[in-house]
C-alpha cells in the first residue's frame, strides 16, 4: 500500500496539470467565443454599423445569440438608413425572452418614425410604456407622435405624464409651452364647436317653423279647394234637381197674343 500511494502520488502532478489545461483551455475558448459574439456590437460602438450587421446577423442566424444583440442589429440598420430591417430586427427581439422589451419597442418605434408611419410608431411606443411604466422616454415620443395625428387631448396626458416621471428634465420648459399652446387650442376648438352647435340649433328650428308654416299653407288651400269644390257640386246638384223638377221656363207659341178685329168699314162694296 505505502508503494501504491506512492507511485499515485508521483503521477498526481501530472493528472492535475493536465486538468488546469483543459479547464484554461476551457475558458480561453469561451472568451473568444464571447469576444467573437461581442464584435459585432464593438463594430457598432466604434461607428461602424455596416461591418457589424454582418456578426450581428451570423450570431442570430446561430441560434444563441446575446440578448443586446436584437437592438444592436436594430441600431445597425437604422444607421445606415435601411428602417424597415431595422424594425424587423427590433420587432424580431421582442418575440426572444430574456429581451430588453422596453428598449426594444422604443427603438422601433424611432424607425416607424423615420418611416413615417405615425400609427405603428404610437402602437410602439405605447407598449415601450406598458413594458415598464417609469420609463419615460417613450411618452414624450408618444405625445410628439399624438400631435401629428391631431390627438391634442392625448399628447397634452403623454407631455404631462412625461413631466411627472422626469420633472427636472431639462426640456421641462419647453414641454409646459407646448401643453399651454395645445391647451389654449383645444379650448378655442371646443368655443367653435360650440357656438357652431348653437348655429346648427338655431337652423334646424328656423326650418323647423319654415317647414311647419309651409305645412300650415298647404293645409289651408287644401281646405279652401276642397270648400270650393264642395260648393260647386252643390251648384251643380241644384241645377240639375231644377232641370228634373220642370220649374219656370218659357215655352215657343205660333198663336199671337191680339187678334185683329173685323168691325171696320171696308172700301169694297
Amino acid at each position: 500500500m505505502p508503494y501504491m500511494r506512492i507511485k499515485l502520488n508521483r503521477f498526481l502532478p501530472i493528472i492535475f496539470s493536465r486538468a488546469a489545461a483543459f479547464v484554461f483551455a476551457a475558458a480561453v475558448a469561451q472568451s473568444l467565443f464571447a469576444q467573437e459574439k461581442r464584435e459585432g456590437m464593438r463594430l457598432f460602438e466604434q461607428n461602424k454599423p455596416a461591418e457589424a450587421i454582418a456578426f450581428l446577423e451570423a450570431d442570430i442566424a446561430s441560434g444563441n445569440p446575446l440578448a443586446e444583440e436584437y437592438n444592436y442589429l436594430g441600431l445597425s440598420y437604422y444607421q445606415i438608413g435601411n428602417y424597415e430591417k431595422s424594425v424587423e430586427a427590433f420587432k424580431k427581439g421582442t418575440n426572444v425572452g430574456g429581451t430588453n422589451k422596453k428598449l426594444l419597442y422604443f427603438n422601433m418605434g424611432n424607425s416607424y418614425f423615420a418611416l413615417q408611419n405615425w400609427q405603428a410608431a404610437l402602437d410602439s411606443y405605447a407598449m415601450s410604456a406598458v413594458a415598464d411604466s417609469a420609463y419615460a422616454a417613450p411618452l414624450l415620443n408618444k405625445a410628439n407622435v399624438e400631435i401629428k395625428l391631431d390627438k391634442l387631448a392625448e399628447a397634452v396626458g403623454d407631455y404631462k405624464r412625461f413631466l411627472l416621471l422626469r420633472p427636472d428634465d431639462e426640456q421641462r420648459p419647453k414641454i409646459e409651452r407646448i401643453i399651454a399652446l395645445i391647451e389654449g387650442e383645444l379650448a378655442a376648438r371646443a368655443e367653435r364647436e360650440r357656438l357652431a352647435a348653437e348655429e346648427a340649433e338655431r337652423i334646424k328650428k328656423e326650418e323647423e317653423r319654415l317647414a311647419q308654416e309651409k305645412a300650415e299653407r298647404e293645409r289651408l288651400a287644401a281646405q279652401q279647394r276642397a270648400e270650393e269644390e264642395e260648393r260647386r257640386r252643390k251648384m251643380l246638384e241644384e241645377i240639375a234637381g231644377s232641370l228634373r223638377d220642370g220649374g219656370e221656363t218659357t215655352n215657343m207659341s205660333a198663336e199671337a197674343e191680339e187678334s185683329i178685329g173685323y168691325d171696320y168699314d171696308s172700301d169694297i162694296e
